[in-house]
């Protein structure tokens, strides 16, 4: 996992820490590293990372890399967090849990908002495995 910049932001810290400790405690896992750009924007605390996942590493930037993601998730810094702690059912939030309804719900209603999905499901399984804490 690489920050990219000299002083990352917040979430850069937080996101890499979290993909490089779930990739240590879950070594399988490195086979989510295939080719993929996710930007991640916490608009409450105004700080953007772009994710750009290659094989065999991860590298976290501030700031958005737009045009080039393929995925664009858009929310609130707890709603952030929360996508991370939710428990998945193959790679997506387990609607049989009240954490992951929470989360769909938010989906659903926009709070959560995710640019790319239809075209890039795939990236959201993978991105989500590799931040999963549950």
């Amino acid at each position: 996992m690489i920050l990219e910049d000299a002083e990352p932001n917040g979430l850069a810290t937080i996101i890499g820490g979290l993909i490089e400790a779930n990739l240590a405690h879950h070594p399988d896992r490195v086979q989510l590293l295939r080719p993929a750009v996710v930007d991640l924007e916490a608009v409450d605390a105004d700080v953007a990372v772009s994710i750009r996942i290659e094989p065999g590493t991860v590298r976290i930037a501030n700031g958005l890399s737009n045009p080039r993601a393929d995925l664009h998730l858009r929310s609130d810094s707890m709603s952030l967090v929360e996508l991370a702690a939710t428990p998945l059912r193959r790679g997506l939030p387990d609607a049989l849990h009240r954490e992951g309804r929470a989360v769909l719900l938010k989906v659903a209603s926009g709070r959560i908002r995710i640019v790319g999905l239809l075209r890039h499901p795939g990236v959201l399984t993978r991105l989500a495995k590799l931040l999963s804490v549950a």
